[in-house]
């Protein structure tokens, strides 16, 4: 299995939301904290915005790391801890999929 660090995935998912701010308007960048709403109450994502970042942080992670990941599915969508809550689920779960250890 490949190696994904948990560092690598979060500056994946972080270069992945600053490609999709430049299309968002000044006042609705979204956070690049790790622990800001990504997606669900308070977040100012809709669905197909959660698409295009989800698809972003794909390409990122494959670019930077070489790592390519499928990072949306129905299992994803089904969990009780959504990975797409926060820049920090999403890097988590972006190593768990490459089967590393996602301990911070």
């Amino acid at each position: 299995m490949k190696h994904l660090s948990y560092e690598s995935a979060l500056e994946s998912v972080r270069a992945a939301v600053r490609e999709i701010n430049d299309f968002r308007a000044e006042g609705d960048a979204l956070s690049l904290d790790e622990d800001a709403v990504l997606f669900g109450d308070g977040s100012a994502l809709d669905s197909v915005g959660l698409v295009q970042v989800v698809m972003a942080a794909e390409a990122q992670l494959a670019d930077a790391t070489g790592v390519e990941l499928v990072l949306a599915s129905e299992a994803a969508m089904s969990r009780k801890r959504s990975p797409y809550r926060s820049l920090r689920n999403l890097a988590e779960y972006a190593v768990e999929m490459a089967g590393a250890d996602a301990t911070v």
